[in-house]
């Protein structure tokens, strides 16, 4: 869509500054007294531009895509066509959920545009965590939330002609390639992105190295390449989250796409773990929330599959449990994956680099590298998070 600004029409897109993003805003007619709008930006650094817009009337945030990945530069190039994707897999996830997503305010998909509400004053996932400020329902929220989503866009109740063609709509295969370098291929290939102490250069390096690991990744990525079992958010991170006492909110849906059902479960659990790794004094209530959010996702699941389900072969004894046991395993492999990715990889995150002293953060992420290790080549022998109870067991 075009919209007016400064009485000219954007018909190419063109990245938009501080004073020309107060222009267009105000051409939108979402603010009382729009001249008095401030601008603050509120970007992680890594793909977008993000702004929070805001007077004393109102506040919102405003989103711009720029055509490559802000944290590598132009030689990472991206589609601008991504916002488009996120505002979609919003709308989709507010119908199914409502209040599960920011409201989406305006889309321009020219300019690679998104307005959506402002969640203030809920805090994003991560910092709570680190903080230990999450509200009690956080955990069990996504398990609820990703249960919803995911099966009320498989195959079990959408018509098959209405999930093909959102699948098309939703194909999304540039960040679909790229979510592959990132979770399956760069860490496994002692690639240049890789960043880690130099303490830890040779665990690196044999990542590339071992046989087994990389036969047991292959498996991995394949199914992610090839199953398309419901639309995953596909990077459900706990940066991707808010939550508050009385709200818990997705966002960031960009890298959306339709995949395995145990994607998204993973990498989120993968964050809560590294999370508790990162910093000891929560181990044992990470490894907790893991637990409400796997038991929150088989509930929710569960109650589909009985109530709400179009496929006759859900009535058929055995099936229930065998989609389960693949849900998980594909769960641990993939929690694996992003535990590897995370410790390792040019997506650094601020759990793992919190602890000033190098030698504990270097140990930190040996163990969360460990961990992601064990989960990839012994998925197939986990049959319940208990059996990692292990590794988040209070130090004696």
């Amino acid at each position: 869509m075009d919209v007016v600004v400064n009485e000219q029409k954007y018909t190419t897109y063109r990245f938009l500054e501080i004073e020309d993003i107060k222009q267009y805003v105000r051409s939108l007619d979402l603010f009382p007294e729009p001249e008095d709008i401030k601008v603050i930006e509120v970007s992680d650094g890594k793909i977008n531009h993000v702004y929070r817009l805001y007077n004393e009337f109102r506040s919102i945030i405003f989103k711009q895509a720029v055509p490559y990945a802000r944290v590598v530069g132009e030689s990472m190039p991206l589609p601008i066509d991504r916002v488009r994707v996120e505002a979609e897999v919003m709308e989709l996830y507010e119908k199914i959920i409502p209040k599960s997503v920011p409201s989406v305010l305006h889309l321009d998909v020219v300019m690679a545009v998104v307005v959506m509400e402002d969640m203030l004053p809920l805090e994003v996932g991560r910092t709570a965590l680190i903080n230990g400020s999450e509200s009690a329902h956080f955990a069990a929220d996504i398990g609820k939330m990703s249960a919803e989503v995911l099966f009320k866009t498989s195959d079990f109740y959408m018509p098959s002609s209405d999930k093909k063609e959102l699948q098309a709509r939703l194909a999304n295969p540039e960040m679909r390639q790229l979510t592959e370098q990132l979770v399956f291929d760069w860490p496994y290939s002692d690639h240049e992105t890789n960043e880690c102490e130099d303490g830890m250069r040779n665990e690196v390096k044999f990542l590339s190295q071992d046989q087994r690991l990389l036969l047991e990744v292959a498996q991995l990525k394949h199914k992610f390449m090839t199953k398309s079992d419901g639309l995953i958010h596909g990077d459900l991170h706990s940066g991707a989250i808010f939550t508050g006492e009385n709200r818990t909110v997705i966002f960031d849906t960009e890298f959306a796409l339709f995949g395995p059902f145990g994607f998204d479960l993973g990498q989120f659990i993968a964050n809560l773990f590294l999370n508790g790794i990162a910093f000891p004094e929560f181990k044992e209530k990470r490894f907790e929330q893991a637990k409400e959010t796997w038991y929150a996702f088989v509930e929710t699941f569960s109650n589909l599959w009985q109530n709400n389900t179009n496929e006759r072969y859900t009535k058929v004894d055995g099936f229930y449990t065998i989609i389960m046991e693949e849900i998980f395993t594909d769960l641990i492999g993939y929690a694996g994956c992003e535990l590897v990715r995370r410790a390792i990889s040019i997506a650094q995150i601020p759990d793992m680099n919190t602890e000033e002293d190098e030698d504990l953060r270097m140990a930190a992420r040996k163990k969360v590298l460990e961990l992601g290790k064990y989960m990839i080549m012994e998925r197939k022998q986990i049959h319940s998070l208990e059996q990692l109870s292990q590794w988040f067991q209070a130090s004696r």
